[in-house]
């Protein structure tokens, strides 16, 4: 047999049983992990896939209000006025600590990362923000505070508190104000004619627990 052919069939038997290297396949993000705590908290942790963020969310069932005294209360919306915790660790290793609310009606509870301009969006979308007055309720009473709060674009349906900073009116962190839970633990909040009330003893307990809230310090 020539040895240009057996050289031939060589090449063609290694050809046919070459197999190429499998291309990497990207790790996939974890789900959100969506758990309800003993004390009826429920709890939406992960890590967000493009910005890494990991992160956590501890959401607080309340009741809707009138704002006006004597007045009759409105239809309990679906889903309940919600209070969010958030708390979240970057990836450089800062700790943040923030809190968002609703007045009925929000089902989309998940983790949205801070936007980012991009070429298809490359100028931020317009803010809403309005002030909400917040009344600590227990024993004794203390002067309503009057905070700013936004609706990001990455929070649909979802009041965040503004914190302090160049575009904010706030001049504390909501951690701050969030003290007088501490002795007052009946938050509420008022917006127009809307007054959502949550008893806070159970998330207040949840945020100390919670390792990842460290930043809040309560």
């Amino acid at each position: 047999m020539p040895l240009s052919f057996r050289r031939g069939a060589l090449a063609l038997a290694l050809l046919c049983t070459y197999s190429p290297p499998q291309a990497q396949q990207p790790d996939q993000p974890q789900p959100p992990e969506k758990t309800t705590l003993p004390s009826g908290i429920d709890r939406l942790a992960g890590i967000e896939p493009t910005l890494h963020i990991e992160y956590v969310r501890l959401i607080l069932n309340g009741s809707l209000h009138s704002a006006k005294p004597g007045s009759p209360d409105p239809p309990a919306p679906t889903p309940p006025p919600l209070l969010i915790a958030q708390c979240t660790l970057r990836p450089g290793g800062k700790y943040m600590f923030e809190m968002f609310t609703s007045f009925g009606g929000t089902t989309d509870l998940a983790f949205y990362p801070p936007w980012k301009p991009t070429p298809e969006h490359p100028s931020h979308l317009p803010i809403v923000r309005a002030t909400i007055t917040m009344d600590f309720l227990g024993y004794t009473h203390v002067k309503p505070l009057r905070r700013q709060w936004e609706i990001p674009i990455y929070t649909p349906g979802q009041y965040r508190f503004n914190p302090p900073g160049f575009g904010s009116a706030n001049l504390e962190e909501i951690a701050y104000d969030l003290r007088y839970l501490l002795a007052l633990p009946t938050l509420r909040l008022t917006l127009d004619s809307r007054a959502a009330e949550f008893l806070t003893t159970p998330l207040l307990d949840a945020i100390r627990k919670e390792p990842l809230c460290q930043a809040a310090a309560l």
